[in-house]
């Protein structure tokens, strides 16, 4: 007697579709695309220059208060430079200030590359490489963060900047890995030469975009640049939720984000590492952006982003508490991965908030301004470091944590326009 054949149940199959698509739902448009494109070689560059710069400063002084004091020179032009650059991004080509700004850094890694196969490098000179990298970095930022909505329509503002971020810190589990690996194998010198190739890349990715003029806002094109900075200021000013998201951004740039910066000394004080296992540490973190990044890109335009927001930030904190409580290396590649995850999460959720609210005329100053916060990075850098030189690397995580899951919890029932966003 012949079987009936049982139809197969197909409806997983049409699911995961259409998850991929929401998932990837920004990359149809190809400005998105090609931005997109330009994030990777740009992060790949990033990180292979912080992991080998910072293992340089602190292999030539072996003092966490001078890495500290790197770091906040290569963050400080931001300060000085940030509102400058937003009226810059607002007035000209934003595709040709991409391409020759990344030109100019090539061609800086080059010359700190052949600096140090002279034998030459000193101290001093990783400090003008870095305020000379953090001008560069204040103008890609703006950029490239002006760029994201004019590419996109708004309602796949959420998707496009969780998929940038996945970009940016994709990068982080094979550049800093093989950054690492690169110092063992053939110098410091080496990777700088990486960087520099691959800021060309940046170059030659954004030559295809296709962008619109920018119409002036308010009173017309000409204007002062402090009448086109105190224009910024005043939307800002003008938007509750926008003084909101600022203030948190700022306060969270210089409580939660400088640890990274430090993995240096965790890997050679708390774990005994060497540079190649440094690399894996910032891969374990950039593992965890990713996961973070693509679920937050799957999930679509979520509401009550604010409420996420602080239940990430909770999740943030918890996680330095764990790490600073633990010496062992599986420990804390598990929460360096979690604390990857909850700094993007965040970052991507803040920065949409801000952005949708944001008209295309003004977002490379209003993002300019935003950025600013990078200063607190900084800051933030250069108390760590002093606070590590007098009490250890793992005391100051074990506060850190504590500080910025408490303020998270605290935060949430005080700001009613956090609870609504």
């Amino acid at each position: 007697m012949a079987q009936t054949r049982q139809p197969q149940d197909t409806s997983a199959r049409p699911r995961a579709g259409n998850r991929f698509r929401r998932a990837t739902e920004a990359l149809r448009y190809p400005n998105f695309r090609l931005v997109w494109t330009t994030s990777i070689f740009s992060s790949a560059a990033r990180w292979i220059q912080q992991v080998s710069l910072g293992w340089l400063a602190y292999d030539l002084t072996g003092s966490a208060a001078l890495l500290g004091v790197l770091l906040f020179v290569y963050q400080a032009p931001t300060i000085v430079l940030s509102p400058l650059v937003g009226v810059l991004v607002d007035r000209v080509n934003r595709r040709n200030l991409l391409i020759v700004s990344q030109l100019i850094m090539a061609g800086l890694a080059i010359l700190l590359a052949l600096d140090i196969i002279l034998g030459a490098v000193q101290v001093w000179h990783l400090y003008v490489f870095a305020v000379l990298s953090g001008v560069e970095s204040t103008i890609i930022h703006v950029v490239r963060q002006a760029l994201i909505p004019s590419a996109v329509p708004r309602e796949s503002l959420l998707n496009a900047i969780s998929l940038n971020s996945a970009a940016l810190t994709s990068t982080r589990i094979v550049g800093p890995f093989l950054a690492g690996l690169l110092i063992v194998a053939v110098g410091v010198e080496g990777n700088f030469l990486i960087q520099a190739v691959l800021l060309s890349c940046v170059a030659v990715a954004a030559f295809p975009l296709k962008l619109n003029p920018l119409e002036p806002v308010g009173d017309g094109a000409r204007r002062s640049i402090r009448g086109d900075i105190a224009a910024a200021l005043r939307f800002i000013w003008g938007i509750t939720h926008l003084r909101v998201q600022f203030t948190i951004q700022y306060l969270m740039l210089f409580l939660a984000m400088p640890f990274s910066n430090f993995l240096p000394v965790w890997a050679e004080n708390v774990l005994s590492l060497d540079a190649d296992g440094l690399g894996v540490l910032y891969s374990a973190a950039g593992i965890g952006a990713l996961i973070g990044t693509i679920a937050l890109a799957s999930a679509g335009n979520v509401g009550r982003k604010g409420i996420l927001m602080a239940v990430v930030t909770v999740g943030l904190g918890l996680a330095y508490l764990g790490l600073g409580l633990s010496s062992l290396l599986v420990v804390s590649l598990v929460l360096l991965a979690v604390v990857g995850a909850a700094q993007s999460m965040f970052s991507a959720i803040n920065m949409t908030l801000v952005q949708s609210r944001v008209p295309d005329e003004l977002q490379g100053r209003v993002m300019s301004i935003f950025n600013i916060g990078h200063a607190m990075i900084a800051m933030g850098s250069l108390t760590m470091g002093i606070i590590v030189d007098a009490i250890g690397i793992q005391p100051m995580t074990i506060g850190l944590g504590a500080i910025v899951a408490v303020l998270a919890v605290a935060a949430l029932p005080a700001l009613p326009s956090l609870r609504r966003a």
